[in-house]
């Protein structure tokens, strides 16, 4: 299989793993929303999932949108205690979980993508966190093609 073929399929595995996390994370919100009696429940998990895919500020506005619907009707603080404790557990589960399995499914080791996301955002922001895992696979599968052509 050439290099090219290779790095398109690598690439392709990642963006469906990526597609399959945002299913499940929009499912995740939706289904902890219901559990908790949030308002809304079904278009609040839905933004909240669909937030979630940016980078960085994402997360932050779905949590900032569930706990701002849950207080206008509620105000009860435990219920904003749960609300954020459903949210906590959905990102652990995507940062731990979800997204290091995309990282995998391209070809990039689930433990180290977890570093570059870190390190990329670091120095490039939200842009480098989305591209690296790409980039990453990308060079990986170049450097195995000039390995062995130099054989």
């Amino acid at each position: 299989m050439s290099a090219g073929s290779q790095i398109a399929n690598s690439l392709r595995a990642y963006l469906k793993a990526t597609v399959q996390n945002a299913i499940v994370t929009t499912l995740l919100f939706v289904a902890g929303f219901a559990i908790a009696g949030v308002p809304w429940w079904p278009l609040t998990g839905f933004i909240c999932g669909v937030l979630n895919l940016v980078p960085q500020l994402g997360p932050v506005l779905a949590l900032g949108l569930a706990l701002l619907i849950e207080y206008f009707a509620t105000d009860n603080w435990i219920q904003l205690a749960i609300v954020g404790g459903i949210w906590l557990v959905i990102q652990i589960i995507d940062g731990f979980v979800l997204s290091p399995r995309a990282a995998s499914r391209s070809g990039v080791n689930p433990l180290l993508s977890i570093f570059l996301v870190l390190i990329a955002g670091f120095f490039f922001g939200p842009i480098g966190m989305i591209l690296v895992v790409p980039v990453t696979a990308v060079a990986l599968i170049v450097i195995k093609a000039v390995r062995a052509q130099s054989k």
